[in-house]
């Protein structure tokens, strides 16, 4: 009976690092390799209503490919984007609006001019370097408060996400496959004697 559980548990453990090793596998072969830039703006000079000089305009888009050294002006069409201001956020699931467009970048491929809005009903997030009017800026609007930064917008870092996850999860779960198989051998041997 001890023998016959032992080889039923040893079964069922099988079974499922089997479909584990099956699901890494073929979640390896459809990852995509998305950058992500983040962004991080300069705190708010010019407030009112529920915004303070503290809060500033942070945010991200994720892009399938990175974004080319050198170049521009790029309309961006984020895979997800996520922009909030202290007091709201907004992203891909819920705007009702967005825009990312006269994107230019330097040598190493990050913005350095850029000109984006998203939006939520009445409320909005905005930055502009570069080709802006009358000026750079942050800004935000939440129904009627608005926080601003004029001449001073923040900066972009360039976040690439590791494509090799997947393959380090393929490696661990093989390792955990010849685990398995020595304690199988183990048990085998334990109930020939």
């Amino acid at each position: 009976m001890k023998t016959r559980l032992l080889s039923l548990r040893l079964s069922l453990t099988a079974r499922l690092l089997l479909a584990t090793t099956a699901a890494l596998l073929l979640s390896a072969s459809i990852t995509r390799a998305d950058v992500i830039y983040t962004y991080t703006g300069n705190d708010f000079t010019s407030v009112s209503g529920s915004y303070t000089t503290t809060d500033s305009i942070t945010g991200y888009i994720d892009l399938s490919t990175a974004l080319g050294a050198t170049s521009g002006p790029l309309t961006l069409t984020p895979v997800s984007f996520s922009f909030s201001d202290g007091l709201q956020t907004i992203s891909n699931t819920n705007a009702t609006a967005s825009v990312f467009y006269d994107f230019y970048t330097n040598a190493s491929g990050v913005p350095i001019s850029w000109a984006l809005l998203v939006e939520i009903g009445g409320s909005d997030v905005e930055s502009c370097k570069g080709n802006c009017s009358p000026s750079d800026f942050d800004a935000s609007t939440n129904g009627m408060f608005i926080g601003s930064v004029n001449n001073d917008p923040g900066f972009w870092a360039e976040t690439p996400l590791p494509a090799a996850l997947p393959l380090l999860a393929g490696g661990l779960s093989f390792v955990g496959l010849l685990g398995w198989r020595g304690k199988r051998r183990v048990a085998a041997a334990l109930a020939a004697a």
